[in-house]
């Protein structure tokens, strides 16, 4: 199966229709597909390794692919939101399936096609409608949808070219108690494993609040195949045939059958995730991308902002780094994953952009930073952070962190002394390496007051005396781990003056103004 979901390039021309958009989307065989769409037909083509198009197939419809869509074979599949799933064969046109009809307002996020390309499936949220038919603001269903790929459609009395195998199932994710749960989903990204695929599906709730619940394509499947179904209209499901099992040949399916399946059934049963979500309570994302390396799942979720955090899947979840690689405030429009050359390619409106995944080097040059890290592309190779290779096993660390990364307060050498004049000020600042650990000054043993900032940890002298000479030392806590990031000795000489350390001036000068102002 092919997923036609990559990168979008739309190109209009003042001197053609308004309507009419190109667009580049990933193809089998190193080939792209490429699909422009006028007011009344819609032309694809496939762009080969020499920039030149061939094979080029037509349909008369106006349909702006721009929505999830798939191609399987010659099969292309695409949705149109508030209408539904589509499918042409791009050899035969009349060999074609439109969806019946929808009631409902209905956003597409992904399609996928099942390891045996038996099935399509897909994602998308629909408005919730009240028994009287009144939409609730706000308030959406997440859903996920089943078809069969040799669906052919109904009889000539019933379903005639429309869907015959499809059924909706709910998808939920809950939030913690008290809290309502997660109903929009905003995208969606999968990851295969020996014997199932999961799912992973970012969610929004009505608080804009950001979670990720991660689904069993086993228990999708399940659900469907043997839950109940919903009441419509007085109809039952009918007997003898299971609503969305594929058949030889639907064109042959009983009128009953068609009748029910005509009502878009929907499984009782709703389908649960396999964990509790994953919650992101200060962010909001719109882009999901999953990575499986060393027995660590990875996911890449793009930030409204512009940025791009990497976060260990685990309870809770776990930011390793951020990623900044447009100006604040730039809309991330797609992200592309390249798993074998460890890059994600991040895309906005105006440029492409490939952020390397195995920055190793940026977790400091020696172990402990390595392990606290808890970046799974990295581990301490005896000299330096660098990037795991592919046979190799993660430092034990990452799995027993407090075991291995000792707390580590005892000084490394003499602390640097500064002569400080009587009755001045000095500042003393600490470098935040670790946005996971908490910082604290010390004289001796006592426990000072210092200015968290996104530059450190800042104490303040406001007029030296001999209660302020001797050591100092800036101590970092990241669970069970401590360690020393700065020390200084502080003494005293004859002449009162401002003083600062010239290491840190550049910090002083900006950070001043704000403290004083």
């Amino acid at each position: 199966a092919t997923y036609i979901h990559a990168f979008s390039f739309n190109n209009k021309a003042p001197h053609k229709s308004p309507a009419q958009e190109n667009r580049l989307d990933g193809l089998d065989e190193n080939l792209l597909l490429v699909c422009g769409s006028t007011e009344e037909k819609t032309k694809c083509y496939n762009l080969n390794s020499s920039y030149s198009l061939d094979d080029n197939f037509q349909f008369d419809y106006g349909f702006n692919i721009h929505e999830p869509s798939l191609l399987i074979g010659d099969m292309l599949y695409f949705t149109k939101s508030n209408m539904g799933l589509y499918r042409i064969n791009r050899k035969e046109m009349k060999d074609k399936i439109w969806p019946y009809h929808t009631v409902s307002e209905q956003k597409y996020v992904k399609l996928m096609a099942s390891k045996d390309t038996q099935k399509v499936y897909s994602f998308f949220t629909e408005k919730h409608r009240s028994v009287g038919g009144d939409c609730e603001s706000g308030l959406w269903i997440p859903r996920v949808s089943q078809i069969c790929t040799n669906d052919r459609g109904g009889s000539k009395d019933v379903l005639q070219f429309s869907w015959t195998s499809g059924i909706n199932g709910r998808l939920y994710c809950g939030g913690l108690e008290g809290e309502r749960p997660f109903t929009r989903i905003v995208d969606v990204d999968t990851v295969e494993t020996h014997n199932d695929v999961k799912i992973y599906v970012l969610f929004r709730n009505l608080w804009n609040t950001s979670a990720v619940c991660v689904y069993n394509m086993s228990e999708i499947n399940s659900v469907f195949n043997s839950s109940e179904f919903m009441k419509m209209k007085n109809m039952n499901a009918p007997e003898g045939h299971r609503p969305g099992q594929c058949v030889g040949d639907s064109t042959c399916l009983s009128a009953d059958v068609l009748r029910f399946m005509k009502e878009g059934p929907e499984v009782k049963d709703w389908i649960m995730p396999e964990t509790t979500p994953l919650m992101f309570h200060h962010h909001h994302y719109t882009h999901i991308k999953v990575h499986t390396i060393n027995k660590a799942t990875v996911l890449y979720l793009a930030l409204e902002s512009g940025g791009v955090h990497k976060v260990l899947e685990d309870q809770p979840v776990f930011i390793i780094a951020e990623f900044r690689p447009f100006p604040h405030g730039t809309h991330i429009s797609s992200m592309l994953l390249d798993t074998s050359e460890k890059r994600l390619y991040v895309s906005s409106g105006k440029e492409v952009i490939h952020i390397d995944l195995q920055m190793c080097h940026v977790y400091g040059d020696d172990c402990d930073g390595c392990v606290l890290s808890r970046d799974p592309y990295c581990d301490w190779n005896g000299s330096r952070c660098a990037p795991v290779s592919q046979n190799s096993v993660q430092h034990p660390a990452f799995s027993d962190l407090p075991k291995v990364a000792q707390s580590k307060t005892k000084p490394d050498g003499g602390a640097p002394v500064s002569i400080v004049p009587p009755s001045s000020r000095y500042y003393l600042l600490c470098p935040t390496i670790s946005r996971h650990a908490s910082y604290h000054w010390y004289h001796g043993n006592t426990r000072l007051e210092c200015v968290q900032s996104r530059h450190g940890c800042l104490h303040l002298i406001e007029s030296m005396n001999e209660t302020h000479e001797g050591s100092y030392r800036c101590e970092s806590t990241e669970g069970d781990y401590h360690r020393n990031i700065s020390r200084y000795e502080l003494r005293m000489n004859a002449s009162p003056t401002l003083t600062v350390n010239t290491a840190l001036l550049p910090c002083f000068l900006l950070l001043l103004t704000r403290l004083l102002s």
